[in-house]
């Protein structure tokens, strides 16, 4: 089964859930359970990485793509290291938009997931188009449906559990290189391929004008880059994993981020905010920086 990228309810959904860690940000634990580095500050939503809030123009990060284990045929499962521009809050307390982004969607997606996912991803594209308006509402939005889909998503996966939907039920991988401005929906690079072991290489970078995405595969040897247009300078900085928020992910290799570069500087030169994801059968939550990489197993 083949899900449509580009313009579709699916793609602008799925492939970046992006107000979701706006809302859900503010939520704030004590990670050093979760994390090697004790007394760390976790903020939870449906990504796992690190961002940086401040005036910056260029992001850079270097990793391998994983390979995923589809274990629960009835929920969508993803697995989306990406590297971009604005998205979380700044230093005012907004929320930066629009978010420039570009990486690699790795899906698990059965027929019987899929349609038990439509409707809360219908009602998550609704809160995309009001993300200008009032970010926080459109966050909110967007995690109820973002629940229901999970909701039904677990009950086609206790049916397909004892054979109810048959076929329906095996779930198909599909690893996809894109980018987008959002709250646009992503698009998807459908001329190339990225296949588990490539070497991936996201830039993003606002020119004063223009925001620059480049995706590069150093394993097949081919380079994408998109430019938007837009006056509206960057705020936050992000290399990070992309889940869905409170839904199950799936098994995949460590994520290792190296060669990351923040106008010029490594991460650690900066004091970036932890983000984890609260999955049903995990929380993920990246390891320590080392200059300039850090590992989400």
């Amino acid at each position: 089964m083949q899900l449509s990228t580009g313009n579709s309810v699916w793609s602008r959904c799925f492939m970046a859930v992006t107000l979701a860690v706006a809302a859900a940000a503010v939520v704030v634990v004590d990670a050093a359970d979760a994390v090697a580095e004790s007394n760390v500050r976790l903020y939870l939503g449906n990504w796992a990485g690190y961002v940086v809030r401040g005036d910056v123009h260029e992001v850079s990060a270097t990793w391998v793509q994983p390979e995923i284990d589809c274990r629960d045929p009835g929920i969508l499962q993803r697995v989306v290291p990406w590297v971009g521009l604005n998205g979380a809050q700044g230093l005012d307390g907004r929320v930066a938009l629009p978010l420039m982004q570009t990486g690699v969607e790795s899906l698990c997606a059965s027929d019987a997931a899929v349609y038990a996912a439509l409707p809360g991803l219908q009602v998550e594209n609704l809160a995309a188009g009001m993300a200008y308006a009032d970010p926080r509402i459109a966050g909110t939005v967007m995690n109820a449906g973002a629940k229901l889909a999970d909701a039904l998503g677990a009950a086609a996966d206790g049916l397909c559990s004892i054979g109810v939907f048959g076929g329906f039920c095996s779930p198909d991988k599909q690893v996809d290189g894109w980018w987008e401005g959002y709250p646009e929906p992503p698009v998807s690079y459908d001329d190339v391929e990225v296949h588990p072991g490539d070497v991936m290489r996201s830039v993003v970078r606002w020119d004063g004008g223009n925001y620059l995405m480049t995706l590069e595969d150093r394993t097949a040897k081919w380079s994408r880059t998109t430019a938007a247009a837009s006056p509206t300078p960057p705020h936050t900085a992000e290399v990070v994993v992309e889940g869905h928020l409170d839904a199950a992910l799936p098994g995949f290799d460590p994520i290792v981020f190296t060669d990351i570069s923040i106008d010029g500087r490594p991460l650690s030169d900066y004091d970036a905010q932890m983000y984890g994801i609260p999955a049903t059968n995990r929380l993920l939550a990246p390891g320590p920086v080392d200059g300039a990489s850090f590992t989400i197993r």
